[in-house]
């Protein structure tokens, strides 16, 4: 391994360690001794660590609708510290300057929680997905929040300036001043317990406090904030933050978090990979030097026994090689094999010949001794029919009736033979012969066909069968008859008579149907679906 790729702990950590340094100068800079302004070399550190936080996240995140928001979140940041040095160094003499500064602190207090609850709604999503609707109307009224603050001075709904009676401007908070704090806290306590939902992984889930910890601290500091008046908070006559640092603490701090666990999912941790893999590949920047190595690489380069293979990835390419030489050897053994083999080829062709033709003429004589058992039931009822009494004209619509079973269904049955599966329009036509035979016993039918779909051929063939113990169950007893051919996605065949059907008569025997029957109102509904276990 040449490099070591950071993890995102390294990350995580990096990121602490130099927060607290700018917290730490940030005190310091307060005493007499230190060169520069109060607070300004921090808002320069924190500018800084912002900086190379969006850089970072641009560099690790994929997902990239969470990418940008985060580095919107990162810009919004970024505009505090900014803010706050032009109010505390550029501009310390303009009155007015100084107020609308004051005024673009609330734009980001107002965008930092649309953003991050925009990125929460994104996690565990697709990256294609249109943002939903209500986050859409959200940021509408954020917009009428901003410029409900870039307009205060004409209508002072936000806050109004006083001057006391040390002659230092005091400032007076109204209305849209408590619905924007209102907005920010529901916002980013919406954003966190969103997170906290999708959190569902069980990496993610045994670490769910880490996000948490540093918005937990930033709550804390908040209360102590808005406890000491909306001011900073002092010790020993120093201040100890302020508010920017707060929102820096609290949204980084999140984020970061979330990352760090492995809900955000991040491209880190090549060398990881590498370690673990057994594939022997190394990684290569533009310029052709080597980057990373797996654990298992060696040099393989002029060793036949090995075929390199190399494919372009972003800022460099991937080289990796695979072991072919037992490949060769199985190369050389079938060329000596077909060599063997060639003399042989005419005698066996000509036997598979022959038993082909065997095997073809014992199916045949297989499939026409099942459709023979098969249809044999209707069969000796059609014999019966003919021998038995009766108008001439009625035993023939009934032999007709049961024809058109044994010539429907044999048909199926030479169909399944060519084909595992069959379109539910066969079942459709095979039914439809069917109910017109039987219309003319004098029975109303209707038939609806749904849409078309491949099924088992087993399953047609049997829906059939059912089909056929219905019509011949009710033949001298039913006035109307209705079909539906796969009328919904889950049911195969529905039918729906006004007599009584004999349930011993309605046995179905394949595993992949299920029939149920009840009786309402007089009418008796049987249903064939599909998914079922077999059953009678």
């Amino acid at each position: 391994m040449l490099h070591t790729a950071k993890t995102e702990r390294d990350y995580f950590a990096a990121f602490v360690i130099a927060i607290a340094f700018a917290f730490t100068v940030n005190i310091l800079s307060q005493f007499s001794w230190f060169p520069m302004c109060i607070h300004t070399p921090a808002s320069i550190m924190y500018s800084f660590i912002i900086i190379a936080w969006a850089a970072s996240v641009v560099q690790r995140i994929v997902h990239k609708c969470i990418r940008r928001h985060i580095v919107a979140i990162a810009v919004f940041l970024l505009m505090l510290f900014i803010v706050r040095i032009c109010r505390w160094m550029l501009f310390t003499h303009s009155a007015l300057a100084d107020r609308y500064l004051y005024y673009l602190f609330y734009i980001s207090f107002i965008s930092l929680p649309m953003l991050s609850m925009s990125a929460a709604v994104y996690v565990s999503r697709d990256e294609s997905t249109a943002m939903p609707v209500p986050i859409k109307v959200f940021w509408a009224a954020a917009g009428v929040l901003m410029s409900g603050v870039l307009t205060n001075d004409l209508h002072h709904f936000v806050l109004s300036y006083s001057r006391a009676s040390d002659t230092s401007d005091h400032i007076s908070f109204h209305w849209l001043y408590y619905v924007i704090f209102v907005w920010a806290f529901a916002f980013t306590l919406g954003s966190f317990l969103l997170l906290i939902k999708k959190c569902k992984l069980s990496q993610c889930r045994r670490k769910w406090y880490i996000p948490m910890i540093p918005s937990a601290a930033a709550f804390v500091l908040v209360v102590i904030y808005y406890i000491c008046g909306g001011n900073s908070p002092h010790m020993l006559g120093i201040s100890l933050y302020n508010i920017q640092e707060i929102y820096l603490i609290l949204y980084m701090g999140l984020w970061e978090g979330c990352i760090r666990i492995g809900l955000i999912p991040s491209n880190t941790g090549y060398n990881r990979l590498f370690e673990i893999t057994h594939i022997n590949a190394e990684m290569e920047s533009a310029d052709g030097e080597t980057v990373y190595r797996s654990g298992a690489h060696t040099d393989t380069v002029g060793n036949t026994d090995f075929i390199r293979k190399t494919h372009t990835i972003r800022g460099g390419s991937v080289t990796w090689s695979e072991d072919i030489s037992a490949l060769d050897r199985l190369n050389s053994d079938i060329a000596d094999l077909t060599e063997q083999i060639a003399g042989e080829n005419d005698l066996i062709e000509e036997e598979n010949r022959f038993l082909a033709e065997k095997a073809k003429y014992e199916t045949q004589n297989r499939l026409y001794d099942k459709i023979a058992r098969h249809t044999h039931p209707q069969l000796v009822k059609i014999d019966g029919i003919m021998n038995g009494s009766g108008g001439l004209e009625q035993k023939m619509k009934r032999c007709l009736l049961l024809g058109t079973y044994v010539k429907r269904c044999s048909n199926l049955m030479l169909a399944s033979d060519r084909s595992r599966t069959m379109s539910t329009d066969e079942l459709y036509f095979s039914v439809r012969e069917s109910i017109e035979q039987t219309g003319t016993l004098g029975i109303v039918c209707e038939l609806v066909n749904g849409g078309a779909k491949e099924i088992s051929s087993g399953m047609l063939i049997a829906a059939y069968d059912v089909f056929e113990a219905v019509i011949e169950s009710v033949t001298d007893t039913a006035s109307a008859l209705s079909v539906k051919i796969v009328p919904d996605e889950n049911t195969l065949l529905s039918i729906e008579t006004d007599s009584e059907v004999r349930t011993d008569s309605l046995s179905i025997h394949h595993t992949g149907l299920e029939l149920t029957s009840y009786t309402e109102d007089d009418i008796q509904h049987i249903t064939l679906a599909i998914g079922g276990a077999a059953n009678g």
